[in-house]
């Protein structure tokens, strides 16, 4: 099978639908058996400005945004404007002369000026239906199958008026009839339509992941990128049996999880950096008290509020040191949707084995940001709920040893009502029942071996848990000159950088790491070790997961690509630094 692969960018203002149109062409292209990603280049504002949705799609597993643009349409001045120079040889831009006056184009770029907006009012009073002539246009550009386009579009506008949905397959269709013909493709895909692709973005993934564990318990206060995890949760809260609660803030969000997973439900909450930062007081309160919770933190570019509609991996060093003191806590950034989903069991399973709060983190460009294909999810996961006990004997005692200083550092675990199981839970140190020895007892011997004790019990656990923890995955030779480093969402231009490398002879691997602590360090220092030279790469300034890596292991990466644009990260600019970095020697 020769190896296909075409990258689309829609371009207009916000309220041009162009959110819908980019939908509709991974649609249509999914349909016909290609495997998709696309992103959002979204502002943060509701009319006006700019906005662009990318589209990669290829009969092979295509994981970012892939090289360059192939097909541009372009609504307006600015997405001209701002896309056309990145028009690849050989592709085209779409667009309304009568709005968009045309400048220069690439060599070997074929300008298409339709009448996009004179189609449009053919079927409506207002000009709407541009975005839907253009996409037709593309479909013409490509020779798909008009019936895909015609089906996906009546599926898109399904909850409009009849009229409304049939205006806009008659406008799709005349774009359509203009490219059909009269333009000749100088790159296209093989289409497969006996094929359906299933796709979707990592914060629905992760949502339908959770529930799939058990997940009964889901609280948030709307704060972009993490939405979609809300708005999913609380659409299916009946179909699915689960208790939604829209906090008033991310503080009331944590602590109703922590007292709903303290009742026995799996519990989880979801934020973004700010609101994770409101959340850190009730985090090491889970951990005091060794209630398991599942957090998601949906990075976007900071700090404060940053930029709310843009990518980064900028929250790592907060994770790592959220609230005060050392306490166990866990940190999984999945690369994918697909990936997401099948972490969501072994999160909440890892929270209730270790009564400790569990970290999952994605980022905009794989949650709210892009969709991507899906194939392998995993349906089949045990749930393990740990040392949760529901019969405690009697032994003369009217207190329970809840927090019982054992040899793994997890102790018997009962929900409320528990017969012979009444115990203190608090935030405040205490003993094996919960009584406090932050007051009376303070300061006296007993209390401070006490307090000793406690610390080493819940810091046993990452001992424990550590061993439970994948080891980063390398895709590419054992033996190779240089190792690309790289974390959670990073991985996927890195994985399409490494095929253009490797077909051009270098010598090239990477190591994913999905889990990111507690870890096995003394195993990811010798895999460090044994590469013969280090590149990292993340969507940081200071490269916050290398800081992690120097800190555990000694390891120091002197090699970096460091991204803090707010923009993803492209295949492109990972192959032209590897190719500037081994011109060099190594630092």
């Amino acid at each position: 099978m020769n190896e296909m692969d075409i990258t689309i960018r829609l371009g207009a203002a916000a309220g041009d639908g162009i959110q819908s149109a980019g939908e509709i062409v991974t649609r249509m292209l999914s349909r016909s058996g290609q495997y998709v990603v696309t992103y959002n280049g979204n502002q943060s504002l509701i009319r006006g400005g700019h906005v662009w949705f990318h589209i990669h799609a290829g009969n092979w597993r295509v994981t970012s945004l892939g090289y360059g643009i192939d097909y541009l349409l372009a609504l307006t001045q600015l997405a001209f404007d701002e896309h056309v120079g990145r028009i690849n040889r050989g592709g085209a831009v779409i667009y309304d002369p009568k709005f968009v006056k045309a400048g220069p184009v690439p060599e070997g770029v074929t300008p298409v000026p339709l009448p996009l907006t004179e189609i449009a009012l053919k079927y409506d009073k207002r000009p709407l239906m541009k975005n839907t002539v253009g996409i037709g246009a593309i479909a013409g550009i490509l020779n798909i199958d008009r019936r895909i386009l015609e089906n996906v579009i009546r599926e898109q506008f399904a909850s409009k008026r009849p009229e409304v949905i049939e205006g806009n397959v008659k406008a799709a269709v005349e774009g359509y009839l203009k490219t059909e013909v009269d333009f000749v493709p100088t790159k296209t895909l093989e289409f497969d339509y006996s094929i359906r692709r299933k796709y979707t973005h990592a914060n629905f993934a992760l949502a339908a992941g959770a529930v799939n564990a058990g997940c009964r318990f889901y609280a948030a206060y709307p704060m972009s990128p993490a939405s979609p995890i809300l708005h999913f949760m609380a659409y299916n809260a009946k179909k699915m049996g689960i208790s939604v609660l829209l906090a008033e803030d991310e503080i009331s969000a944590i602590g109703s999880t922590i007292g709903a997973a303290f009742t026995g439900a799996r519990a989880m909450c979801g934020t973004s950096g700010g609101g994770f930062a409101l959340m850190q007081e009730a985090f090491g309160m889970a951990a005091m008290n060794e209630t398991p919770i599942v957090v998601v933190d949906v990075m976007r570019a900071g700090p404060s509020t940053g930029l709310p509609t843009k990518t980064a991996q900028g929250d790592l060093n907060m994770m790592l040191g959220i609230s005060q003191d050392d306490f166990p806590r866990v940190i999984i950034a999945p690369r994918n949707p697909e990936e997401t989903f099948n972490t969501m069991s072994r999160a909440f399973n890892i929270a209730e084995k270790y009564q400790v709060p569990v970290i999952v983190l994605l980022d905009f460009g794989i949650g709210d940001g892009g969709y991507s294909t899906i194939e392998n999810l995993n349906f089949d996961e045990d749930i393990d709920r740990g040392k949760l006990i529901a019969d405690v004997e009697k032994n003369g005692s009217a207190w329970f040893r809840r927090y019982q200083l054992t040899e793994d550092g997890i102790s018997p675990r009962v929900l409320p009502g528990t017969p012979n199981g009444m115990f203190v839970a608090k935030t405040d140190e205490h003993d094996e029942y919960g009584h406090d020895l932050s007051d009376v007892e303070a300061g006296l011997a007993s209390a401070v071996d006490m307090r000793i004790k406690m610390m080493k019990k819940r810091m046993g656990k990452l001992n424990g848990i550590a061993g439970e923890m994948k080891l980063p995955e390398i895709a590419g030779p054992k033996d190779a000159d240089l190792s690309i480093v790289c974390w959670g969402s990073t991985s996927n231009p890195v994985r399409e950088a490494l095929r253009t490398l490797w077909k051009e002879g270098f010598s090239v691997n990477s190591i994913e790491f999905t889990d990111i602590f507690p870890l096995r360090w003394s195993e990811i220092s010798a895999m460090l070790h044994s590469a013969k030279r280090l590149l990292d790469i993340e969507a940081n300034y200071t490269g916050q997961m290398a800081g992690l890596i120097a800190r555990e292991t000694g390891t120091i990466i002197a090699d970096r690509l460091l991204s803090y644009s707010g923009e993803p990260i492209e295949p492109a600019e990972i192959v032209n630094r590897i190719k500037e970095l081994l011109k060099t020697k190594a630092s």
